[in-house]
């Protein structure tokens, strides 16, 4: 996942972007993030100018990352085609019927991925994959308690 959130993956967001913007094909990983993109154009002004991208952005009212908020839905997506863990493409499912859109429920996987990701680096551990499994559970029952 470091290939998401480095600083080098700033260029390669740029890059990206730009390839985007031209009209060009793109595959893969880089598919997934220019698609992501695509869903936040409040990003654009940030990803030409390359590291800017990895820093905190002010953004409608909000502070956000643009590069770990691109990250994290191409994290989730690529869990999503996978199916790894499964739970994660459930757990979409649920939220989907629950009348989040895709993007939504994206974002709502991404919070509960994103919080372990980010504290297992800042331990220097591995994500504890079991928790979120568990979340993603928790997050299924809920949302199919709260579905019409």
């Amino acid at each position: 996942m470091e290939e998401l959130f480095s600083k080098q993956a700033a260029s390669k967001y740029s890059d990206i972007w730009k390839r985007m913007n031209q009209g060009e094909e793109l595959s893969g990983v880089q598919s997934l993030i220019g698609a992501a993109m695509k869903h936040h154009p409040e990003f654009d002004p940030f990803w030409p100018q390359g590291e800017i991208a990895f820093h905190p952005q002010e953004i409608d009212g909000y502070v956000v990352n643009p590069l770990v908020h691109t990250g994290i839905h191409v994290a989730v997506e690529k869990q999503l085609s996978s199916l790894d863990p499964e739970e994660a493409t459930l757990a979409l499912q649920a939220l989907l019927k629950q009348g989040l859109t895709h993007h939504e429920a994206v974002h709502r996987i991404g919070g509960l991925w994103g919080n372990l990701y980010f504290k297992s680096v800042r331990e220097g551990a591995a994500p504890d994959e079991w928790t979120y499994v568990e979340e993603l559970k928790a997050m299924i029952v809920q949302a199919e308690q709260a579905s019409p």
